[in-house]
């Protein structure tokens, strides 16, 4: 017969592993030279750097996820056994092709959230510097380690568009990405910024939301949570 106290202590155990979080971050630039001229130190990397971090993450025994996956061990309280990590980059600039050679050999999932709008390699956010995969080279990306979501038409703050505005960036951005067989129904907030009715928009789609807050994923299961990862 198993002691009452005993059973406390059971429950208590999975209580404490099914409360780990899962860390979802968000990155932007990982590459070998910084350029000054298109891009912000905050969202830049060196890659190296980047390289000894995620194998040191590793070591540690953090668990790398596609975001599909993390998404179901929220989802389904699943038991966490282990530190499970997602990478995750922003707005598909040309300098993901320096570092997904790498993260795909070391079997590290990543997701894609991408602008549709700059993928023609003539529109640009602020910069005409500023270099984006092409609609090419982001189809040409065909990986089972990869995911790619939306991240909108164009990098725009969704407080500050119309209703009809927002679900048509949604709109216009998913038929074309929905096109790539890595495509799944995401969608990153430009710089987390939402409201009641963008979330309702992107619910009516059927497409889960993706903050950028800084919080972290315990069992919220209806967006996912991101924060930075400190180098």
């Amino acid at each position: 017969m198993i002691h009452s106290c005993s059973i406390k202590k059971i429950i208590q155990w999975q209580k404490k592993i099914r409360i780990q979080p899962v860390h979802v971050f968000c990155l932007h630039h990982i590459s070998q030279v910084f350029c000054k001229d298109w891009m912000y130190e905050d969202d830049w990397t060196e890659i190296e750097s980047f390289k000894k971090k995620i194998l040191s993450m590793r070591k540690d025994g953090v668990k790398f996820l596609s975001l599909k996956e993390a998404y179901s061990h929220i989802k389904k309280n699943y038991f966490r056994f282990n530190n499970y990590a997602v990478l995750t980059f922003d707005d598909g600039y040309a300098t993901l092709l320096e570092i997904l050679p790498w993260l795909e050999k070391e079997n590290i999932p990543v997701v894609l959230f991408i602008n549709g709008k700059y993928l023609d390699g003539k529109s640009y956010r602020e910069n005409p510097s500023e270099k984006y995969l092409t609609y090419e080279l982001l189809f040409q990306i065909n990986s089972s380690s990869v995911e790619i979501g939306s991240h909108g038409w164009e990098h725009m703050d969704a407080t500050k568009m119309t209703d009809q505005e927002f679900a048509m960036s949604i709109k216009k951005n998913v038929e074309i990405l929905s096109q790539h067989p890595c495509y799944i129904p995401y969608h990153a907030y430009a710089w987390g910024r939402h409201s009641a009715i963008s979330d309702k928009i992107l619910d009516d789609m059927r497409i889960i939301p993706v903050m950028m807050d800084g919080m972290k994923n315990y069992d919220d299961k209806r967006v996912i949570h991101r924060e930075l990862l400190g180098i």
